[in-house]
């Protein structure tokens, strides 16, 4: 599955799971969700951002759900260690942040 499909099945997956319409959320407009829901655009991240807040999600989750809505539950667990590490060291290169 594309990351754009799995992305559209997080953002509606969170949004169903808040029991959320597409024009209850209020931040885009129904036709542009459901764009999105339907993998036929793909958000900038400062709009992923704004929805999945929108709806009460980390905007991480939606996007880690994207990449893991295929894979076994030992493939999630497997990629979340991989996520985890590669974080870790990310923060030792991170010049702004020391």
């Amino acid at each position: 599955m594309s990351i754009r499909l799995g992305l559209a099945r997080g953002l509606r997956a969170a949004r169903r799971m808040r029991g959320i319409s597409q024009d209850g959320l209020g931040v885009s407009s129904r036709t542009y969700l459901s764009a999105l829901e339907l993998g036929k655009q793909t958000p900038t991240l400062d709009k992923l951002d704004e929805i999945a807040r929108a709806i009460g999600v980390h905007p991480l989750s939606v996007l880690y759900y994207a990449y893991a809505v295929d894979l076994t539950p030992l493939e999630v667990h497997a990629l979340g260690r991989v996520v985890r590490s590669e974080i870790a060291t990310l923060e030792k290169y991170d010049i702004a942040g020391s």
